[in-house]
């Protein structure tokens, strides 16, 4: 993804990146930097006029060989007095090359100063592609996303090649202040052609999600109908003047006619706004006090069921004091433990991750807690207390995939899409697959799942489909998938 990078402490330098695949060989490493004429000394030229330059020695290379390598001048505009020279000024290189991951490393130094010390930084950057599948050349490749690039307001034209663009339109910040009303940013897809022929009809979906709690705020989005094509270049722009403070991702996805995710990208914004008076924030977070002060107001069976249901989000040098505390610890050993857990857990706001779990617990205990199990010791239950919501929900009858018709036989089952999880590690479009093993409650067990850690069953679709009486004793507790699995939505 593209990231701002900061920390040249002699030539001040912001830089932000972004990679473009292409599907005719090379993609395109973007780079936007912007220089601080303050750390800069200048020269005065024939025409009276002042003028500063930055150079750059930039590297890209892979684990065996050298892309690229070349000594760039980024020259300040022309100034009538050194006083100008305050302001930032912006310049663009473009670097072809083709997929893989790579080192970008960047030296710059003052052309006009005696001083000849360097600043270094070092970036790593993957750059999206398209490679034939060997084993099937038959089978259609891919589309890729390029990151998301960010925008000032001013006139970019979708039209015209970002190298043909003003340098000053990039945004050199993910940090939108009050003043910020509009957030604009430019992305491209690029061999929808190679899945689907030209014309075809596709959604196309904007979201801005809440990190914290990882809903999506629905008013800011988009959703329009668009043709595949070989290239889609997009610009969006979404009026942010109504935006709480926090953290957000801005996700775009391309969807089928199946409902499917066949691309998506994304980026993380900060907003800050606080002087909004807004229904967004949860009542929840709006109560008055410190954590402190709402773990006293537990009741001790409270504290000792919540201290239960932490189980999911725990570590396993948590888990044996969690079984001793909710079967024998006192009220202030209850009280302890949770202030301590979201201390750490949730540094830089522990009242925040206690309220907002809090408020998971409630709605796991009304949908999956059974008359013998409180919800997290359900499956069903530990994953939403461990994941989070799930983006869709579908069942034995709103199955979109099935391929045996329903009929009395068939097991009742849930699938689980998650479109993004951030636990163990960052994982994409991750399916849960429930099938109730005992129609005479309301459990649901967990039978595949193709998250790193969890347990899977290939076969799944397979049994429940043919066989209402599948023997769950017949599963591998060792089969997990791991972080080299790549197989999505099985």
């Amino acid at each position: 993804m593209s990231q701002i990078i900061n920390g040249f402490s002699k030539v001040s330098a912001t830089i932000e990146y972004a990679c473009f695949p292409s599907e005719k060989g090379a993609g395109r490493l973007f780079l936007v930097i912007g220089i601080d004429g303050r750390s800069l000394s200048f020269q005065k030229l024939a025409n009276k006029k002042f003028q500063s330059t930055a150079t750059f020695a930039i590297v890209v290379n892979d684990s065996s060989k050298n892309y690229f390598a070349e000594k760039i001048d980024f020259q300040s505009p022309e100034f009538a007095d050194t006083n100008q020279l305050k302001q930032f000024f912006t310049s663009t290189k473009t670097i072809a090359l083709p997929e893989g991951q790579y080192r970008l490393e960047l030296l710059a130094y003052d052309a006009s100063s005696k001083d000849t010390s360097r600043e270094r930084a070092v970036i790593q950057v993957f750059m999206p592609g398209f490679r034939e599948n060997v084993k099937n050349p038959d089978q259609k490749m891919s589309s890729k996303m390029s990151d998301i690039l960010l925008l000032n307001d001013g006139k970019f034209v979708v039209q015209k090649s970002i190298l043909d663009q003003n340098p000053e339109l990039f945004r050199l910040s993910n940090f939108y202040t009050e003043k910020d009303t509009t957030l604009s940013f430019y992305c491209e897809n690029v061999g929808l052609d190679k899945i689907y022929a030209e014309g075809l009809g596709l959604i196309s979906r904007l979201r801005l999600i809440e990190i914290t709690d990882k809903q999506s705020l629905d008013e800011f989005g988009r959703i329009k109908k668009i043709k595949s094509k070989s290239i889609t270049a997009s610009k969006f722009d979404i009026n942010i003047k109504n935006l709480p403070t926090g953290k957000y991702l801005i996700v775009w996805d391309l969807i089928d006619s199946t409902n499917k995710v066949i691309a998506r990208t994304q980026k993380e914004i900060q907003k800050s706004n606080p002087s909004l008076k807004t229904d967004y924030v949860q009542t929840s977070l709006a109560a008055n006090g410190s954590l402190e002060e709402q773990i006293q107001n537990l009741h001790m069976s409270e504290a000792r069921r919540f201290v239960a249901s932490l189980l999911p989000i725990s570590s396993a040098s948590d888990q044996t004091t969690i079984d001793y505390l909710r079967k024998k610890g006192t009220e202030q050993e209850l009280r302890s433990f949770i202030l301590s857990f979201w201390s750490k857990k949730n540094k830089d706001n522990p009242l925040a991750g206690y309220t907002n779990y809090k408020d998971l617990i409630v709605q796991a205990e009304k949908k999956y807690a059974t008359k013998s199990m409180p919800a997290y010791q359900t499956d069903r239950g530990r994953v939403f207390l461990q994941y989070g919501k799930p983006s869709m929900v579908e069942n034995e009858y709103s199955d979109r995939f099935r391929q045996a018709m329903q009929n009395l036989n068939t097991v009742p089952y849930e699938i689980w899409y998650y479109y993004t999880l951030e636990t163990p590690v960052k994982q994409n479009d991750i399916i849960f697959v429930f099938i109730q093993e005992n129609r005479g409650n309301d459990n649901y067990r967990l039978f595949h799942s193709t998250g790193i850690g969890e347990v899977r069953n290939r076969e799944w679709r397979k049994s429940v489909e043919t066989n209402a009486t599948y023997n769950f004793d017949r599963m591998d507790p060792n089969d997990r998938y791991d972080a080299n699995d790549t197989k999505k939505f099985r």
